[in-house]
């Protein structure tokens, strides 16, 4: 049946056809649309706000458009990364955001996202310190502006930083470490920026498990405070109001706020150039290597930026680049090639030419990609070239600056840095001046060969050639992320301590079947109806896992919405789902681990373990035996024996849900024999206290026969 929507949609079609061809040229059959004439783009035009200031030192930029009844505004603050110890790196990320999930003492976050949702409103703050910048933002209808505002300025002024909002974002933070090396570009951006800047340098900060666990409440108020200073605050607003009514609003929100001891505060120091060097940062797991050529580059209000900006849409922006043509089009040697030219707003930014090409040819690209970039210093783009960058440059500010409103706010951000409030209509004005001359002279200034730093992450050994015939130095460096910091006081072992532990885990072996029977253990099937919870959702699945000890595995899950697949044969992991196979290179050292923590090794060798008791615990009114396992691949690992000597629990530092480290806990139940041993036909996992999946043995095959193709990665 055709709906209305589609009715709609062809009629539209109709009179466009006949608004944009008409009769006579619909006949014309010597039309060629090649020869119609685009007209120029007009400038983005800068609205004229009014700016005031408050009598404590806010900053006012009021600009009325009465076409929706909506007010939206942005308020930008200076944040110094100097105000963030390098030990606790990541407090600006998660002081920003817990400003607005923890509220205020009068509205806490929670009751904040109802509210504001019930109306249709928004509210968010954020803090990044190495962009030397914080904000926060709000919209509403009209009807709900005098609320939205109170409950924004409440918000800036007295965050609440409650601590189980401070503990969701440590975690939050903790996933974005876990995945900081999983995707190409984030990698190679990271280590060029560390490349260029040194890693000590506060613009190069990163946070580890060891800060952010370091970061305490008092840390979010110091910086709250030192922040978030009504003098340091430049606030747009732009919508359906009246300046004289959101100036009486303003002032009975914001005015008794007091200032702060604001002083400005300079940034950071830069390295002025760089040493030309190669950087080499190994990962072994990829099929592809990220190349890149990066030095430090410069301030947006540079005399060369408008100059820059289009040199870098010739050399690396867009499908027409030279970067593209040449690399990726003619030579077919890279999935991704680019350039950015590095400008940013409060200090030097970092000049990047990349290259994302095959491990075998990363040489080849990285030589291709160089004379690319030195070839923009010796000779001239054509006019041609120049033409289209301008077009493009222009093009994209007219789309990046639509609207009113997003110009108001780049007025504001120009206050905060310090920048002439014209500086955009200088920009464009400066870019229509431009010249190939012009450009070759910014080039040969900010582009320096004899400094460019080469940065690969990839897999050295698939290399076409060694690093070394490069001719230049070669600093290796270590991007593996540092495990989370022990929660888990051991102390030293005494003999009497590891005697007692030895004692504890024999006896739940024995009490299983005893170490002689599991250890004829060699293979196993396992079937299991399970629950997964995640984000308080549940959904049932059925398992099979056919395990061949201590390496060779394949398991099988029934999802409603299909099966998934995953697999290690010895050297390679695997998984397949929803049609598509693909590898899991980190299978291998997860394995190693899910073995270790087996029962059918920690009960088949119980000797082999380092086994400390520690003080007994009681948990839910059952007093338990606690021992700590020492181990190289499982942190923190805990066992607690029950009141009968048999094994209840096993407590580690594990991957959560969201990938980053939590503590995991495997509580065991309903131990029956299976053949000659005791196996737990209930297990429960929870990940730092939440339930994550509730399993039930069904079925358990000892010693079945396990073919090598069973573990294989299918054909695609």
């Amino acid at each position: 049946m055709t709906t209305a929507r589609t009715v709609l949609r062809l009629a539209l079609a109709a009179i466009v056809a006949l608004v944009v061809v008409g009769p006579a040229a619909a006949q014309d059959a010597n039309l060629d649309p090649s020869k119609l004439v685009t007209p120029p783009l007009h400038h983005v035009q800068v609205p004229k706000p009014e700016r005031y200031v408050m009598p404590n030192g806010i900053v006012v930029f009021l600009l009325e458009n009465h076409d929706l009844p909506v007010v939206k505004g942005t308020a930008y603050l200076e944040a110094s990364p100097l105000w963030v110890p390098a030990e606790k790196a990541g407090l600006g990320y998660l002081t920003g955001q817990v400003m607005r999930s923890g509220g205020t003492a009068a509205h806490p976050g929670d009751w904040l996202d109802d509210r504001l949702a019930a109306i249709g409103a928004s509210i968010n703050t954020a803090i990044d310190v190495t962009d030397d910048m914080a904000h926060g933002g709000f919209y509403s209808l009209i009807e709900n502006a005098p609320e939205v505002i109170g409950l924004f300025a409440e918000t800036l002024r007295a965050p609440a930083f409650p601590e189980d909002k401070i503990e969701l974002s440590k975690v939050d933070l903790r996933q974005q470490i876990a995945s900081r090396n999983d995707e190409m570009i984030n990698m190679l951006v990271r280590v060029a920026s560390e490349a260029v800047y040194g890693n000590d340098n506060p613009y190069a900060r990163k946070p580890e498990y060891a800060t952010v666990e370091a970061i305490k409440r008092e840390d979010c108020q110091k910086l709250h405070a030192r922040v978030f200073q009504p003098n340091r605050v430049v606030l747009a607003i732009y919508g359906d109001f009246k300046s004289a009514d959101m100036k009486k609003l303003l002032a009975a929100r914001f005015g008794d706020w007091k200032r702060g001891d604001a002083a400005p505060v300079p940034p950071p120091p830069v390295p002025k150039e760089t040493r030309q060097r190669v950087v080499f940062a190994p990962k072994d797991d990829v099929t592809q290597t990220g190349v890149v050529l990066t030095q430090i580059s410069f301030r947006m209000d540079d005399t060369d930026y408008p100059a820059m900006s289009l040199l870098e849409m010739v050399l690396g922006s867009g499908d027409q680049s030279r970067l593209y043509r040449h690399i990726r089009t003619d030579r077919g040697l890279a999935y991704a090639t680019g350039a950015y030219a590095g400008a940013d707003y409060t200090r030097p930014g970092v000049f990047i030419a990349y290259s994302l090409t095959r491990n075998d040819s990363a040489l080849t690209a990285l030589g291709m990609l160089r004379d690319e970039t030195e070839r923009v210093t010796r000779h001239a783009v054509t006019e041609a070239e120049l033409k289209t960058a301008r077009e493009s440059a222009q093009n994209r500010l007219v789309f990046q600056l639509a609207e009113p409103a997003t110009v108001l706010f780049r007025t504001a951000l120009y206050e905060v840095a310090g920048y002439p409030l014209d500086f955009l209509d200088r920009y464009q004005k400066a870019l229509e001046g431009v010249t190939t001359a012009g450009m070759l002279e910014a080039a040969q200034r900010k582009i320096q060969p004899g400094q460019l730093v080469t940065v690969l992450v990839g897999k050295e050994k698939e290399f076409e050639k060694p690093l070394e015939s490069l001719g230049q130095p070669v600093e290796r460096v270590d991007i593996a992320i540092p495990p989370p910091p022990s929660k888990v006081s051991a102390g030293q072992a005494s003999p009497e301590a590891l005697a007692r532990g030895q004692a504890w885990l024999k006896k739940a072996a024995d009490l299983a079947g005893g170490g002689a029977a599991w250890a004829t253990i060699k293979s196993v099937t396992m079937e299991r109806e399970e629950v997964l919870t995640m984000q308080g959702q549940s959904m049932g699945m059925s398992s099979v896992m056919h395990w061949r000890l201590p390496d060779r595995v394949v398991a099988i899950r029934k999802l409603p919405m299909g099966e998934i697949k995953q697999g290690y044969d010895g050297t390679n992991g695997w998984m397949a789902a929803m049609g598509q196979i693909k590898d899991e290179p980190g299978v291998a050292a997860e394995m190693k681990k899910q073995y270790e923590r087996s029962m059918f090794h920690l009960f088949a060798e119980p000797g082999a373990y380092q086994v400390q008791a520690m003080e007994p615990r009681t948990v839910d009114g059952v007093a338990y035996n606690v021992a700590f396992v020492k181990s190289e691949d499982t942190k923190d690992w805990l066992l607690y024996f029950a009141p009968d000597g048999s094994l209840a629990r096993s407590e580690y530092v594990g991957e959560g849900m969201g990938g980053g480290p939590a503590r995991m806990l495997e509580i065991y139940a309903d131990w029956k024999p299976v053949g000659s041993i005791k196996y737990p036909h209930s297990e429960k996992t929870l990940a730092d206290d939440k339930p994550v999946l509730d399993a039930k043995l069904t079925r358990l095959e000892l010693n079945p026969t396990l073919a090598d193709d069973l573990f294989k990665k299918p054909a695609q």
